[in-house]
């Protein structure tokens, strides 16, 4: 699908959409500090939470195969002479950009293949840190936590990126065991977040 196409189905779904913030930060800092938005989709089940990860498929081979992740990515802006780009590659940003939230589902449709149809409540759960695989420096992005009807309505592997290696659902504990280490403590915390908003 196009990307205008995904832009104008997103926009339309969110219209319909309220997101509960789950933070205390003011929301005019989103759009100035952060190019990187993801998503935690997840489903409860008897009670338990269960998440949605992506594995990348590994671009150093030599340096074994890379662990289930939160999926994530850069936000992209309309470039006047590229058309639609991510904001690292046209540092002037003159064109109209992707708000945090856009770049959120966008990444979950493109990476997860997760139907707009299936998702029920949104949560803001605002920024976290981790460690860029390829320098290892520091880096933020903010995250929503996506309800979702189901574990297995999602788009089949052929409709979604390539870049996309494997999917798959796990509780914390089994995050915990498996998941890329500097997501761990990220899942945490949205866990106790969610705990802690389904309660109240």
């Amino acid at each position: 699908m196009h990307l205008m196409d995904v832009h104008a189905l997103i926009h339309a779904f969110l219209q319909q959409k309220t997101i509960d913030s789950l933070v205390s930060v003011p929301p005019e800092l989103h759009d100035e500090q952060y190019t990187k938005a993801g998503v935690v989709p997840f489903v409860i089940e008897d009670g338990q939470f269960r998440f949605y990860f992506m594995k990348p498929v590994s671009k150093r081979p030599d340096r074994g195969e890379p662990n289930l992740q939160i999926c994530k990515g850069t936000r992209m802006h309309q470039s006047a002479n590229k058309g639609w780009v991510d904001m690292k590659e046209d540092k002037q940003n003159n064109g109209e950009q992707e708000t945090l939230v856009v770049t959120a589902i966008r990444e979950a449709i493109e990476e997860l293949g997760l139907k707009l149809e299936c998702i029920g409540r949104m949560m803001d759960v605002g920024p976290y840190r981790f460690s860029s695989e390829k320098t290892g420096n520091s880096k933020r992005m903010w995250l929503f936590a996506l309800e979702m009807a189901n574990t297995h309505d999602v788009l089949p592997a052929s409709q979604i990126e390539p870049s996309t290696a494997e999917r798959g659902w796990l509780s914390l504990e089994e995050f915990a065991m498996v998941g890329r280490a500097d997501h761990r403590y990220i899942l945490r915390d949205i866990a106790t977040k969610l705990a802690g908003h389904y309660k109240a």
